[in-house]
């Protein structure tokens, strides 16, 4: 069942009999998001878009945005309503970022940095995330739902087996991670930045989040190497090549997820064109000339 934002504002007891108004709110590509005003206090209400349920489990979702709000760079929780697991944070007075702006400001990506590893050295979730593991079970959907696959998925699928056996050499311990670093995901308030819907959180490896932040942006080879200076405080060879390969893993997670979307979301959105373009830039990344030194050096 998906409610409405005026059925949500009637099922919060402690909203009654409050000056009430509303308006959608931008951003996202799964839920549908809307700024409430209860007394002229802002508050962001997010109601799960159709379809999303076989991907998402909102239950996790909820516990990793309780944990990463305890660190101070995720918003606090305020209500949630079940069975619907529609939740309600405050609004985050700042600017949304965007790829252009992260892309352009190397000031802005050490600040970025900085908040995933206080996230990563700070939050525990109660669940685990490993890409290798969601690829495979999104290829069960796959075939349930006959999703649009390119004629090459195969080569993906034995790109993703190299890079897995190669991931579980000297793997890092596991932290907190969000895994779904796009530029909507992060506002900067001029003083810090917050980190906003955890979806898909879990406990996995840190080089899986800060390649898929790098992935979703398109940095400079400069750019990735101050990524990882910043977050391990010097150049370590082993952890870029950790990052850039999981680029390609995480554009296979979600080009796969973009073109099972294309099948059963109601969400006006090409999910068709998005995971297309994913899959060129997998392609790409994946027949770069050091490709081979990455899966040597991990």
């Amino acid at each position: 069942m998906h409610l409405t934002v005026d059925e949500v504002i009637n099922r919060i007891d402690s909203w009654k009999d409050k000056k009430i108004r509303h308006e959608p709110l931008g951003g996202g590509i799964t839920n549908h998001n809307f700024t409430v005003y209860v007394d002229n206090i802002p508050y962001v209400v997010r109601i799960p878009g159709e379809g999303t349920e076989i991907f998402i489990d909102r239950d996790n979702e909820l516990d990793c945005s309780i944990q990463a709000g305890k660190t101070g760079i995720a918003p606090e929780v305020i209500h949630h309503l079940k069975p619907e697991n529609i939740s309600v944070i405050p609004f985050i007075k700042g600017k949304t970022l965007t790829t252009g702006q992260i892309k352009e400001d190397n000031d802005i990506i050490v600040r970025i940095i900085k908040a995933v590893k206080i996230i990563h050295e700070n939050a525990v979730f109660k669940s685990t995330f490993n890409p290798f593991d969601t690829i495979r079970k999104y290829r069960g959907f796959n075939e349930k739902y006959d999703a649009p696959l390119p004629e090459d998925i195969n080569w993906m699928y034995d790109l993703s087996d190299e890079i897995e056996k190669a991931m579980n050499r000297n793997k890092p311990a596991d932290v907190a991670c969000h895994n779904d670093y796009l530029s909507e995901n992060f506002i900067d308030d001029g003083k810090n930045i917050w980190i906003i819907d955890w979806e898909y959180g879990g406990m996995g490896d840190r080089y899986f989040d800060l390649g898929d932040f790098a992935v979703e942006h398109p940095f400079s080879g400069e750019q990735e190497e101050l990524i990882i200076r910043e977050y391990c405080g010097d150049m370590r060879y082993d952890g870029l090549s950790r990052m850039l390969l999981y680029k390609i893993i995480a554009d296979l997670w979600w080009s796969i997820w973009a073109m099972i979307q294309s099948k059963i979301s109601k969400i006006d959105f090409d999910f068709f064109e998005y995971g297309n373009s994913r899959f060129n830039r997998l392609r790409k990344n994946a027949c770069d000339s050091d490709y081979r030194n990455w899966i040597e050096a991990v």
